[in-house]
């Protein structure tokens, strides 16, 4: 079963961003333990001006989730659950999250998780997709 991290929604994204993961050890059911602190991903800008042209005037915001394992540190075998309909926008996310992310050493994790981001073209960022939406 895949997991969801927990992600603080933010109004001003910050530099580095808390990564929640879910903990059931002794405390409280739904607990939630902070594994590490992540940039959000970037576009180039070449990548947001394509998107814009392919909309069009219809600036909408998008959204992927992203599978991932983690474990020491380190985040692996990344794959799109549900892309953004952009092959080479998916892709650029990925890279991002392969190459930039790191975890607290001490959390294993051993298991698979999902983080989902809204790409929004009109405001040019990528954000994590806040809890509950669809």
């Amino acid at each position: 079963m895949v997991k969801s991290f927990f992600l603080l929604s933010l109004a001003v994204v910050p530099v580095l961003v808390p990564l929640r993961a879910p903990y059931f050890g002794d405390v409280e059911e739904r607990a939630t333990v902070e594994i590490g602190k992540v940039p959000l991903p970037q576009l180039p800008p070449q990548q947001w001006k394509i998107l814009r042209q392919q909309q069009g005037a219809d600036h909408q915001t998008l959204r992927i989730d992203v599978k991932l394992g983690v474990g020491r540190g380190r985040i692996y075998d990344l794959r799109v659950l549900h892309g953004t309909g952009y092959p080479d926008i998916d892709q650029t996310i990925v890279n991002w999250i392969q190459t930039k992310w790191r975890t607290a050493a001490w959390f294993e994790g051993d298991q698979a998780f999902a983080v989902s981001f809204d790409v929004d073209p009109a405001l040019q960022r990528v954000v994590f997709r806040k809890l509950g939406e669809t």
